[in-house]
């Protein structure tokens, strides 16, 4: 299939996105030009960061309505801040090529997106759009757009730096949605996430040419049908396409700017922004970037925040070291500082994006493995939470079932499927035609070479032997570099084939059915397990066709129970789902994003708080 993910090795989390590749455009677009309206908002001046010094290295009719000149002073002003620790440079910010967190973070609070995903609900919402349809066959959907949010370029400072300006140019349209869509589809853009959109029509073909045409480009099935009005033509009916919309690479970018500067757009004599937040041009490609509430942005605010101070530091205990004085809401952890830091501020970390499960497969034609008796009885005899205590950590949790928690369709974490219970495993066994696993033939677990799998193995035959009575010698660990565990596991092996392997997947979007088709479906996936089609794979082509969220939710979740539930088909045996730490301050409520960027407009602060606890001692 050329639009899966394929599967990851046990790896640090950084090595595990295996990206696809790549796109650029020469599509062009008339834009009408109209006088810039200036509207000025309070921002404060550049203030000291608190705390010991650090050298960083980077961190309806189209109406414009005109507000005037704020006449409060700032004192009266209340501005709330938000103080962020990166590490690293500053980072790319261009929608269809961001690929760090920091860069995708700063994506989604500087562009609007066609719809937001929320991460407290797990539910994709309107933002650009304010409302769509879905034809009957499922293939055609047309998006309404919002006629007042706008292209903003940032000012010049007025008044010594008491205000900043933000000029309104023009409302972001329907053809800047085309525009980068097109943009996506072409290899030489080189998008690292260009596959995924292989589900619009014309996008693949468009991608495989070596120089596509205006006339090619045209045939990507998006259109805008009028200035507020855009319509996307599928290869196939698929209600998770409305989750892909939400995605940072999905943003509409100002065409005119492109055309004109090419890659020169992001330079701040370039700049155009649309989101919630407008940077502070000063501070734009440096060590601190300084980020202001947009005050033509007409959504609603779920949070406080009105400046996000961002600061990039060269490595993650530069940033701690600023958190640990306050001086930061949110700082990275670093590795050897996690374990400790969790155990002692069990209510000041957060973890985010946990997006990369890790997972044992079966061989379904294996002479072992073929019963799902004896798969069910290796699952349950798992202590999952001893595991990830063991090798990894607080920086994961433990998955009964496959799709991770901030995932749209995905049921809470621990409350579906079978999770350890070593009576059970002991019935299944009994009841196995086995009758114990004494009397198992030998059999292979085939792992990566990294020193961390190995490890993961020991402590899983340990646990089987414990429980189930299994023999040490009868399970064989072997170890393969990741190609040849991946080539040794497809269903053309033959006889290189193992009883069992250990993989990780990582999700291309927050959906459920990128992990429960894409990974398992056996049509519709690779199905490195051999599974026979059966039940669960209609339920899973019947929740892509569904536009009613709560339905699909409920298909998924019955998917999930009958995969890993107590009678479940177990056609690998969920581990647990990795991410990564922060340390969060305790005057800061907010709900990480677990897939894409962070959204700093729905952060609250209580100021209050945030002002005694920084004439405090510093956080030990």
């Amino acid at each position: 299939m050329t639009n899966e993910k394929r599967p990851l090795p046990f790896a640090p989390l950084s090595t595990l996105l295996l990206v696809t590749a790549m796109l650029l455009t020469l599509w062009v677009a008339a834009c009408s030009q109209t006088t810039p309206t200036t509207i000025e908002t309070p921002i404060p001046e550049s203030t000291p960061i608190p705390g010991p010094e650090q050298i960083v290295t980077r961190l309806v009719e189209r109406q414009i309505i005109i507000t005037a000149t704020p006449s409060a002073s700032e004192d009266d002003m209340a501005l709330v801040e938000l103080d962020v620790g990166y590490t690293g440079s500053f980072p790319v910010v261009d929608p269809q090529l961001a690929n760090s967190s920091s860069g995708i973070d700063l994506v989604e609070n500087l562009f609007v997106g066609l719809t937001r995903l929320n991460h407290e609900t797990a539910t994709v919402e309107p933002q650009l759009a304010a409302s769509w349809e879905v034809s009957d066959n499922g293939r055609l959907w047309t998006f309404n757009l919002r006629d007042d949010v706008y292209w903003v370029r940032p000012a010049p400072p007025a008044r010594a730096q008491t205000f900043w300006r933000a000029q309104a140019v023009r409302p972001v349209v329907a053809d800047d949605l085309v525009y980068a869509v097109q943009r996506i589809c072409q290899r030489s853009t080189g998008s690292p996430e260009a596959v995924i959109l292989f589900i619009i029509e014309g996008c693949e073909a468009v991608y495989a040419a070596a120089q596509p045409t205006p006339a090619d480009l045209n045939q990507i099935g998006v259109t805008a049908l009028d200035e507020f009005t855009v319509q996307f033509r599928l290869v196939k009916p698929s209600s998770y396409f409305l989750t892909i919309t939400s995605l940072w690479f999905m943003k509409p970018v100002p065409t005119e700017q492109l055309l004109a500067h090419e890659n020169r757009w992001l330079e701040s004599d370039n700049l155009y922004v649309s989101g919630a937040f407008i940077p502070t041009l000063s501070t734009w490609n440096q060590g601190r970037l300084v980020l202001h509430a947009n005050p033509l942005w007409p959504l609603n605010r779920r949070g406080n925040v009105s400046v996000a101070n961002i600061i990039f530091s060269e490595n993650q205990t530069n940033a701690f070291k600023l958190w640990q004085a306050r001086s930061l809401d949110v700082s990275p952890i670093p590795a050897a500082e996690r374990t400790a830091f969790v155990e002692q501020n069990p209510d000041r970390f957060r973890l985010v994006s946990p997006h990369t499960v890790f997972y044992l497969s079966f061989n379904f034609e294996s002479g072992v493995f073929s019963d799902p008796n004896v798969r069910r009885a290796f699952s349950a005899a798992i202590d999952r939470e001893a595991l990830i205590t063991e090798l990894v950590g607080p920086q994961a949790i433990p998955m009964r079932h496959l799709t991770p928690p901030g995932t749209v369709g995905a049921p809470p974490a621990g409350e579906v499927g079978l999770g350890y219970s070593p009576d059970f495993a002991r019935l299944q066994m009994a009841e196995s035609s086995y009758r114990t696993c004494g009397l198992l033939p030998p059999f292979t677990l085939l792992v990566s070479t990294s020193d961390l799998s190995l490890r993961q193995a020991e402590i899983l035959r340990r646990m089987w032997v414990n429980e189930l009575d299994c023999i040490e010698s009868q399970i064989i660990i072997e170890q393969a570099q990741f190609g040849t565990l991946l080539a040794n596991t497809r269903r053309n092996a033959g006889a290189a084939r193992p009883d069992m392997w250990e993989l990780g997947w990582s999700s291309y979007y927050p959906d459920a059915h990128n992990w429960l088709s894409d990974l398992l479906h056996c049509q519709d996936s690779d199905n490195r397990q051999i599974r026979p089609c059966s039940n669960q794979d209609e339920l899973i082509r019947e929740a892509g066709l569904l536009q009613d969220v709560d339905e699909r939710r409920r298909i998924y979740r019955q998917i999930e129970a009958q995969f890993f539930g107590m009678d479940g088909v177990m056609p690998v045996i969920p581990l647990y789902a990795q991410g990564q730490l922060v340390a969060a301050q305790n005057w800061l409520a907010y709900t990480p994003a677990a897939f894409g960027g962070e959204q700093f407009d729905t952060y609250t602060i209580d100021v209050t708080l945030k002002q005694l606890q920084r004439s405090r001692q510093p956080v030990p």
